[in-house]
């Protein structure tokens, strides 16, 4: 995160504003229903392999799940959403919200 906030500052905040988003839909989510609030997760994780930061969103009700990765691109110039470092592309917090309310909204959770 060191390295996004001295090289993309404008990026780093919208990583902060997805983070404290992602949090809010969570609580939201979990409000409404019950039944996600023990096996719900956002973590910050790192991937070795891509040597990418990501956040890893896991919602589960214990009938459906969404699991999404959202990657900090390694050039620290967009993010990712996806598994595995691919997907579709964001450059705003906004934009990654869209993505993963469209996910949600898929499984009848909002």
């Amino acid at each position: 995160m060191d390295d996004l906030q001295n090289n993309n500052p404008d990026l780093h905040f919208e990583y902060l504003k997805a983070v404290g988003c992602l949090i809010g839909l969570v609580r939201g989510l979990a409000l409404n229903n019950p039944k996600l609030i023990p096996s719900t997760s956002l973590s910050e994780c790192y991937d070795t392999n891509t040597h990418e930061a990501y956040l890893n969103l896991s919602l589960n009700d214990g009938k459906n799940n969404c699991v999404t990765h959202i990657y900090i691109h390694q050039n620290n110039q967009r993010f990712m959403i996806g598994l595995n470092g691919g997907g579709l592309a964001a450059k705003t917090a906004d934009e990654i919200m869209a993505v993963i309310n469209h996910m949600i909204n898929k499984l009848n959770w909002v």
